[in-house]
């Protein structure tokens, strides 16, 4: 039984006369619908293409964060890098040499193919030089048709060790007063709140008659390589590079200079 005080009530609802909300077959919903609903063109927002510094930022995400440690370490000012380095390296018995190398790696790695079509190449690597500048040990590593390089740090509780590699590479035996190149350049081998920035190095073979290797950095500074069974190595740090040649002492006495490229 329907109360006659509602049914009075009821006849004073403005809404009264409209359909449920959401009903297909309400037209006002239907009119709100079909409306163009689209922002004016002024204020829709553009969508841009990613920057292809983005782009690389993320498939090398550890490249852009050594680069950012680096700039860092460079531009603020941060306390003496390499503060123990020196510019004439320290002999490394070969008992030495093997330990401070035993924590380098023992492979060098390349990938090819992406996916499940990726295939990775394992060379085997071996220390070949080692020579310490301070609290920091530089190894060279070679293997069949690859060659790595190794920088550990002894300074604090605990060495860290930076490490890099190629595969596919052949360094080709120099004369006996010749010098080859096997790597050289610029990276960043520590990162964090207490990196200290980047080195420059250059490591390759030399001939039998080779006693000394000294090259120029472009501030002016000379630094000694080490020489040994065949192979010499030098690094210093910072962004600064080597001269494009170096000047070689022989086993006789004389000097003469020779590329570095």
């Amino acid at each position: 039984m329907r109360s006659p005080l509602m049914d009075e009530l009821s006849r004073l609802d403005p809404a009264r006369g409209l359909r449920a909300p959401g009903s297909p077959h309400d037209p006002e919903l239907a009119a709100v619908l079909a409306a163009d609903r689209r922002a004016p063109a002024a204020y829709r927002p553009v969508r841009r293409p990613a920057h292809p510094a983005a782009i690389a930022g993320t498939v090398a995400g550890g490249v852009a964060a050594v680069a950012v440690g680096v700039t860092l370490t460079t531009t603020l000012g941060a306390p003496t890098a390499y503060a123990t380095w020196t510019a004439v390296p320290v002999a490394v018995d070969a008992a030495d040499a093997v330990e401070r190398a035993g924590a380098c790696p023992t492979a060098a790695h390349d990938i090819a193919g992406d996916g499940a079509e990726a295939e990775i190449t394992e060379v085997p690597l071996e220390p070949v030089l080692a020579e310490a500048r301070g609290d920091y040990t530089y190894v060279v590593l070679a293997g069949d048709g690859a060659v790595g390089d190794c920088f550990v740090t002894s300074g604090g509780e605990a060495p860290d060790v930076y490490s890099s590699d190629a595969v596919g590479v052949e360094v080709a035996v120099p004369d006996a007063r010749g010098l080859t190149v096997a790597g050289s350049g610029t990276a960043s081998w520590s990162a964090g709140d207490a990196a200290e920035g980047a080195v420059t190095s250059v490591f390759g073979r030399v001939g039998d008659e080779v006693a000394a290797v000294t090259v120029a950095r472009t501030d002016g500074e000379l630094v000694e390589a080490t020489v040994e069974d065949g192979w010499f190595a030098l690094w210093a740090p910072g962004e600064s590079a080597f001269a494009t040649s170096a000047q070689v002492t022989y086993t006789d006495g004389t000097v003469a200079d020779a590329p570095l490229g």
